[in-house]
């Protein structure tokens, strides 16, 4: 991966960062908090991939990360997007 690619992938995270604590902090509701969680998931796939060097990786390595960042996410989800409704 040349320095441009992981500079972009940073610049990505930053700016996901930001647009996730901008949104989360107006905390509009159910579907506020499930943007927030996407952004929350893009992230995790961006450094799982790319800053933990499991793009070339053969299977099943990746999906176990993988499947864990999404089963914390849906349980995150379930926690809290009810929640948003009340």
């Amino acid at each position: 991966m040349t320095t441009r690619q992981i500079d972009r992938i940073w610049l990505f995270l930053v700016v996901a960062t930001g647009v996730a604590w901008w949104l989360g902090e107006g905390s509009g509701g159910g579907a506020v908090n499930a943007l927030v969680l996407a952004l929350a998931l893009a992230k995790g796939t961006a450094v799982i991939r790319d800053y933990m060097g499991l793009r070339g990786v053969r299977p099943p390595v990746p999906w176990v990360v993988l499947g864990w960042l999404v089963l914390v996410l849906a349980v995150i989800g379930v926690c809290f997007l009810p929640a948003a409704g009340r």
